[in-house]
């Protein structure tokens, strides 16, 4: 029995198993700082399978550019983990909206003193606002209805036109680091545009609480304001909520402006 054929479909085996790795390296890097499957307590298996199937539709096309690419063997951990960095990068600016959820949430527990009130959140695994996971569900939810999903692995799939697999160090442009300090900005200005009634509201509250232990020195004010607070807190939210929703829609907006800062961060004059 001839060996060489088996010899060849081995070859062409691991050359396959290369163009997966190449996948999953970028998806996975983006899932990893992605608030939607951050939030979602997924194994490693079954993360990598989510990745995988994520990444089916550039396989062809990796496997085309290691067709065309002489890549040595030394150099394939490298390109890895520029493949990684690629996927922080658009993690990072894909999750600003729901980050802006979370520290809106975190931002009202804070102004009404609850901030002992944390919890135990099983899918960050880790200690986080009430408020701050309510908003953030929200988001996530209207994100999923409006289809966000659809439109964040498009701007992810058109970022290999912009950091191909074959180079090995990804060209950022002279004014990236001020767009990652501008996206980290936006996640401040989108919590305070998010709570700016309730804050209010709460404020007004704290003038009132004020001039009543101005008037009535012997009342215990710091106990009654965390009641106040609560009480003015989930009316105003209420009579908010309609507002609220479209305010979280518009920030979800953002994700369409994503593809041009991330062409802004990268360097087209440089390809």
């Amino acid at each position: 029995m001839p060996i060489e054929p088996l010899f060849t479909s081995v070859k062409e085996l691991q050359f396959y198993l290369l163009a997966g790795a190449f996948a999953l390296a970028r998806m996975t890097g983006f899932m990893l700082l992605m608030p939607l499957f951050s939030r979602v307590p997924l194994s490693g298996l079954l993360r990598s399978g989510v990745a995988l199937a994520l990444a089916v539709p550039i396989f062809p096309m990796i496997v085309h550019k290691l067709t065309s690419t002489d890549l040595q063997t030394t150099m394939v951990v490298l390109y890895m983990l520029k493949e990684v960095v690629v996927g922080v990068t658009l993690g990072l600016a894909m999750g600003i909206p729901f980050w802006a959820a979370e520290a809106a949430g975190d931002i009202l527990d804070l102004q009404r003193g609850s901030t002992m009130g944390t919890l135990i959140d099983p899918m960050m695994t880790h200690e986080t606002g009430a408020t701050g996971t309510f908003l953030a569900v929200i988001m996530v939810t209207i994100y999923l209805a409006a289809g966000g999903l659809q439109l964040s692995l498009t701007s992810l799939y058109d970022s290999y036109g912009l950091w191909p697999i074959d180079r090995l160090l990804p060209l950022f442009s002279q004014d990236a680091a001020g767009i990652f300090l501008g996206l980290l900005n936006r996640i401040l200005v989108m919590a305070l545009t998010l709570v700016f009634p309730l804050v209010i509201s709460m404020l007004l509250s704290d003038i009132v609480l004020a001039f009543l232990a101005r008037a009535s020195p012997h009342l215990n004010v710091f106990a009654l304001s965390l009641v106040v607070k609560t009480l003015v807190f989930s009316l105003v939210f209420v009579l908010y909520a309609a507002f609220l929703l479209s305010y979280m829609n518009r920030d979800l907006g953002f994700l369409r402006e994503a593809g041009r800062q991330i062409q802004a961060i990268g360097c087209l004059s440089c390809q």
